[in-house]
């Protein structure tokens, strides 16, 4: 079983076919109904437009439905896209969630092979989505059977089977055009949970599928490339749209944007909680300003969670052309019972595109090669293991596709520097070298600390940075410094950076007396005598160590009672015999 959901009461699946737009179901006002529409496969951006008749019947279905009902929708990205948008008057976002196919899907030499679908998960009400606790069952390394990820000392604060579940769905698949069994199987169980009681599937078999593809770029952008001089790199402090208006048109080989998220974010020059619509306008202004530097054939990629990447697309369509939208699996903090691990990479080019570089180069650099071969899923990480497969010449490595799952974010303070949203590499480095060539030129308007930067450097591109922060704008031109005097600027430091990307303090410097696993393990042993999680006094009253402990090691008490609320884990496979009937 891939999941396990905690007291759910399994909701009942009923099937139905739609062939023609006269059958389209109709929403019942007097129950909380749970739905899964499935989409025809691969349906693009232009068959999305072409179906406005069916969203007009889509409409009248979610307006009929009750206050407390459910709609999750099974498509392609692009369609996923423009769906959305269409129903935001009568229904809430509440998940994109990414589902691997079983198979990836080959594309042309200029895009990206696919690799997922979207499961668009709305409500009819405003309010959090109510759903059972579910996890998913630990992976472990076809090399060393040991778990995929190595849980450290902190093992005893996991649950026995598995991790609470994402929005990037890897452990099942789809395969287009067959019934998603068990993606359906997970939705019943998922929302498990009074008032529902029937999941209702329905099969769309009548909506537009096959549009020829139309070149769809602006009359008001010129796809002639114009006579220039030689870009040399550089690194410019300034305001990133008043400096992409000093940039040639037509002469950036590569646009890379990883913009604010208006999120709220700590940023050192930036108000990351400004109005949406200011937030958009802006958005849209460097946009057009990255689209006119932006070389005819090239790619300009924008990172952003989904529900804001589906508003960048939404601009970017008007004069690019879709290539792919990368589902990275970057997990940030375990927030919520269904944890946000999805950011999206949105990608276009200006006219038709050129064959990616990566893709085709006969002579790449051994750098190169590492960055466009992935980990294949489920390998580990752990030294010993990487070193014994690179001893007995395992193959543990694959092409990448749209789905990023090897790439992790930067979570030990030893590889950061003061940004509260430093880049991982890898990413960086992977990106690069597939959408570009050597000695092309690279840009980056949000440059930050200049991972973006230092990556095109390191892998001979040529760039231009451009960053709003005195700080952040110092902290790359010392960083660029250390690259080009032969040090690695990603190396790990003793340094403990100021700068954090959440809310939670921080504590170090401390020399711990007792372990924390030991204080944790602790609070398990007083919440089992009572029969509840102890309160500080509880654990005053009862525990056997010092609550100045607790109080100077931990940063909340949700840290301190992180092991009474699990079971603990092993790494290792469980075997059936070790199981306890």
């Amino acid at each position: 079983m891939p999941h396990k959901s905690e007291d759910t009461q399994r909701l009942t699946i009923q099937n139905i076919d739609v062939a023609s737009i006269e059958e389209f179901p109709t929403g019942n006002p007097d129950k909380a109904e749970v739905w899964c529409f499935l989409l025809p496969y691969g349906r693009s951006i232009q068959d999305a437009e072409a179906s406005a008749n069916w969203f007009k019947k889509f409409v009248h279905f979610a307006e009929g439905l009750h206050n407390e009902s459910i709609v999750t929708i099974l498509t392609s990205t692009q369609d996923a896209t423009e769906t959305w948008p269409k129903l935001s008057n009568v229904l809430q976002f509440q998940l994109w969630v990414a589902v691997k196919y079983a198979t990836p899907i080959i594309k042309t030499g200029n895009q990206l092979p696919e690799h997922h679908a979207v499961l668009l998960v709305l409500s009819k009400f405003k309010k959090s989505l109510r759903h059972t606790k579910t996890r998913t069952a630990y992976t472990y390394c076809p090399s060393c059977d040991k778990t995929t990820k190595d849980y450290g000392g902190k093992k005893h604060t996991y649950n026995e089977y598995g991790t609470i579940i994402s929005d990037i769905w890897r452990d099942v698949s789809y395969t287009p055009r067959k019934y998603p069994k068990e993606i359906i199987s997970r939705l019943a169980d998922l929302f498990g949970l009074q008032p529902y009681s029937i999941l209702t599937v329905v099969n769309i078999m009548g909506m537009p599928t096959v549009i020829p593809s139309m070149l769809r770029v602006n009359t008001t952008i010129s796809l002639q490339a114009e006579a220039l001089q030689e870009i040399n790199s550089y690194l410019k402090k300034g305001d990133s749209i008043s400096e992409l208006r000093k940039i040639p048109s037509n002469s950036i080989d590569f646009c890379f944007a990883d913009p604010p998220y208006n999120l709220d974010k700590r940023y050192d020059s930036w108000d990351d909680a400004i109005d949406a619509q200011h937030y958009f306008t802006w958005c849209n202004n460097w946009i057009d300003e990255l689209v006119r530097v932006l070389k005819p054939g090239c790619t300009c990629a924008i990172l952003n969670i989904p529900i804001l990447a589906i508003r960048h697309v939404q601009h970017m369509k008007k004069d690019l052309l879709f290539q792919s939208w990368i589902a990275w699996e970057g997990l940030s903090l375990p927030v919520r019972m269904i944890m946000p691990a999805h950011y999206a990479i949105v990608c276009f080019s200006k006219g038709e595109p050129r064959p990616l570089p990566g893709l085709v180069n006969s002579h790449p650099t051994p750098l190169e090669v590492l960055s466009l071969n992935s980990l294949q899923e489920n390998f580990c990480i752990r030294q010993s293991c990487v070193a014994k497969r690179k001893r007995n010449n395992e193959l543990d490595r694959q092409s990448i596709t749209d789905l990023w799952w090897d790439i992790h974010r930067l979570k030990h303070n030893s590889r950061r520097v003061d940004h509260p949203c430093q880049l991982p590499p890898t990413l960086m480095r992977r990106l690069i070298a597939l959408f570009t060539e050597e000695n092309e030129v690279v840009l980056d308007p949000f440059n930050g600390a200049g991972t973006t930067t230092l990556c095109a450097a390191e892998l001979s591109r040529r760039y231009i940075g451009i960053e709003l922060s005195d700080n952040y704008h110092e902290i790359a031109i010392e960083r660029h410094k250390q690259l080009e005097t032969g040090n690695d600027p990603f190396a790990k430091t003793n340094r403990i950076p100021h700068t954090k990307n959440n809310r939670l303090g921080r504590i170090g410097g401390i020399k711990y007396e007792v372990p924390k696993k030991t204080l944790q393990l602790e609070v398990k042993r007083v919440a089992d005598l009572l029969g509840h999680l102890p309160t500080r006094e509880e654990l005053l009253s009862v525990g056997r160590y010092s609550i100045t402990y607790y109080d100077e090691y931990f940063i909340s008490w949700g840290e301190v009672c992180a092991a009474a609320r699990t079971t603990g884990m092993t790494e290792y496979r469980i075997k059936p015999h070790d199981v306890a009937y």
